[in-house]
C-alpha cells in the first residue's frame, strides 16, 4: 500500500463535518428521548450544516487532495 493514501482523512474539513454530525446525532437522539420536535429539527439543521461545511471547506482546499488516477494499482 502506498504511503500517499495513509492519512485516513485527517483534514480540517473532515473534522468539522464529523464533529457537527456527532452534535446533530446527539441532538436528535435527545429529541427522541424527550419527544421534542423543535430539538429534532435543530439536530437535522445542524447535520445539514455539518455536511455543507465539510464540502465547502474541502472545496476551499482544507480537505484531502486524493488523486483519481489509479491506473497503476
Amino acid at each position: 500500500m502506498s504511503d500517499e493514501y495513509d492519512n485516513h482523512g485527517n483534514s480540517l474539513a473532515a473534522w468539522v463535518c464529523v464533529l457537527l454530525l456527532i452534535v446533530a446525532f446527539g441532538l436528535v437522539s435527545l429529541a427522541v428521548g424527550i419527544l421534542s420536535v423543535p430539538l429534532a429539527i435543530a439536530g437535522v439543521v445542524v447535520g445539514i450544516i455539518g455536511l455543507v461545511a465539510g464540502k465547502v471547506l474541502s472545496s476551499m482546499g482544507y480537505g484531502i487532495d486524493v488523486q483519481t488516477d489509479h491506473a497503476g494499482h
